[in-house]
């Protein structure tokens, strides 16, 4: 530890604080065993502090692993919106809704096939946009569920509810990876 601490000296770093919960790793299920330590920290000089000068770093919900996530945020609004082009996705494909979506929109309307191709894509923008919406809205709602239990003092009560939110939670998160 004495030469870590010495090699943050020698690079004139300093630790950068933090928003969210106190601790970054989290280990046992039960009242009894629960252990909560500040594990993980951001730190950064001053010529960084100077380029982001708005910057935070959040200690994230977790979920899936005992430490948690550290979101550096600088603040610098150039965000990449790619291209908008239309792409079928494959996720698509695991809706059972998609079938209804595409007979739907073909058959609504006469038209040359050019035409229908894009009402079919126009439709399902708008019908992936909802499923995606829904989606992470219900993440959301996990998340700041978790964040909520995490905040609270710990009762056997309270730490079921964090493993059952987890778990849900987990599962949100493993569709997305399919998909």
């Amino acid at each position: 530890m004495e030469a870590f601490r010495e090699a943050l000296e020698e690079c004139l770093l300093e630790y950068f604080g933090y928003l969210g919960v106190w601790f970054t790793w989290e280990k046992g299920n039960l009242l009894e065993t629960n252990i909560k330590e500040r594990l993980d920290r951001g730190v950064a000089n001053d010529k960084w502090r100077q380029l982001f000068s708005t910057s935070n770093i959040k200690h994230l919900t977790h979920s899936m692993s005992d430490h948690c996530p550290l979101l550096i945020n600088t603040k610098r609004g150039n965000s990449y919106k790619g291209n908008l082009k239309f792409k079928f996705e494959a996720w698509w494909l695991m809706e059972e809704m998609i079938k209804e979506v595409v007979k739907e929109s073909w058959e609504s309307e006469i038209g040359t096939v050019a035409e229908k191709l894009e009402r079919l894509q126009a439709a399902l923008k708008i019908w992936a946009k909802s499923i995606k919406e829904r989606r992470e809205g219900l993440k959301k709602k996990l998340t700041k569920q978790l964040d909520t239990l995490m905040a609270q003092e710990k009762t056997d009560e309270t730490m079921a509810k964090v493993i059952d939110t987890q778990i849900h939670l987990n599962i949100e998160i493993d569709k997305d990876e399919v998909y």
